[in-house]
């Protein structure tokens, strides 16, 4: 049986992720977030657990008792961390020191958390474990206003670079940081709502509907990424 763990799946590239999960019979997927759609509340069950946590609260997130509990019968993990907010966008000494927290806790530290109690959970049964972090272009270049969520991205692919090359030797593991690109989710209603320098290119994309849907880049994130 394999487990696939889904932060964020309310919207968006995360709903859209858990879609293509849901119609797999050997898999079993364990949405976490604060919100669930009503399709997903309907179509909960043995194979689509909704576990709510709030990713900004680490006593809120599973731990590894929990996991290893879920993950017993396990032959393949994959643990998705797509959950993510760009706000707070603005110049560094006028953000709101909230916004501020709350990014680095569902940006860097929930994922760097989530992670480590899943390989601490991994069951010797598992042949496979697969982490994937959903990063973004941001975290190499600067973008104005954007520090926040560069920043966290970036100290988030450190993170999974080392712990790639912890498990360099464990044929078992594998590590995948992907850059989606831009698609039409809630994230970029934000990003157009927002004041600063290289706005334009963000409302010039929706006007003229080159946002790709995020149906598409989930089937291709799966198939380049995460296909044995």
């Amino acid at each position: 049986m394999r487990y696939v763990v889904i932060t964020g799946v309310s919207r968006g590239l995360g709903e859209a992720l858990l879609n293509q999960f849901e119609t797999d019979e050997d898999t079993v997927v364990l949405a976490l977030g604060r919100g669930f759609t009503d399709a997903q509340r309907i179509n909960a069950g043995k194979r689509l657990i909704l576990r709510h946590c709030e990713l900004a609260e680490p006593s809120t997130l599973p731990h590894a008792s929990e996991l290893s509990e879920l993950f017993e019968d396990a032959d393949e993990v994959v643990l998705i961390h797509n959950a993510a907010v760009v706000a707070p966008i603005g110049p560094i000494g006028d953000l709101e020191p909230d916004e501020l927290a709350n990014a680095v806790a569902v940006n860097l530290t929930a994922p760097m958390l989530l992670t480590n109690s899943l390989l601490a959970a991994l069951p010797a049964t598992a042949s496979r474990a697969v982490i994937m972090f959903v990063s973004s272009g941001a975290a190499h270049r600067v973008i104005d206003g954007w520090s926040a969520y560069s920043a966290t991205k970036r100290g988030a692919e450190e993170f999974f670079a080392h712990l790639a090359e912890q498990c360099s030797d464990d044929p078992r593991i594998r590590v995948e940081v992907v850059n989606p690109g831009v698609m039409d989710t809630g994230m970029q209603e934000t990003i157009r709502s927002a004041r600063f320098a290289g706005q334009q290119r963000f409302l010039d994309l929706y006007e003229n509907n080159e946002l790709p849907d995020p149906a598409a880049v989930a089937a291709r994130l799966i198939e380049d990424h995460l296909q044995a």
